[in-house]
């Protein structure tokens, strides 16, 4: 009989043992779920200011992204004439290449120097316009002068 009290006397004490450890884990527990709440508040009290500026901030990009919106769609246009002047160079090119296929043909000595000659004379008969054009401003002037009533 001895034993049974034995064994009843070790499940006493295992079950001391346990229920020790129990609460001990109950009571680290507690500890961490009050240290829990409170960073909770702290969190809740941060959120709580953190929330208006956030709202304030999402605002502010909202306007952010329709004043980009609008500024994108403003240079739609810049776009358009870019478009617009690279179909204009692209004629331009076509053109050219058309007209150099017809260069040949004035390309021989005699249309040459003809062509130099034109240009010869003209640059003279510019020079001979522009030296008349001199003097006739310099007899107005005279004429002018000529005509004014004598200072006594």
């Amino acid at each position: 009989m001895d034993f049974v009290y034995i064994g009843i006397l070790l499940c006493a004490l295992a079950f001391a043992l346990i229920a020790i450890y129990i609460s001990y884990v109950l009571f680290r527990v507690s500890r961490t779920m009050k240290s829990l709440g409170n960073s909770l508040g702290d969190v809740e009290q941060k959120l709580n200011y953190l929330t208006p500026e956030l709202r304030n901030t999402l605002h502010e990009t909202e306007k952010l992204v329709d004043d980009f919106s609008d500024k994108m769609n403003a240079t739609d246009g810049l776009f358009d004439a870019m478009e617009n002047t690279g179909q204009s160079i692209n004629a331009c090119s076509r053109l050219l290449e058309k007209q150099s296929r017809k260069l040949p043909e004035y390309s021989s000595p005699q249309t040459i120097e003809r062509l130099t000659e034109g240009a010869k004379w003209g640059q003279v008969a510019f020079k001979v316009f522009r030296r008349w054009k001199k003097q006739n401003t310099k007899n107005e002037i005279i004429v002018q002068k000529e005509n004014l009533p004598v200072k006594k």
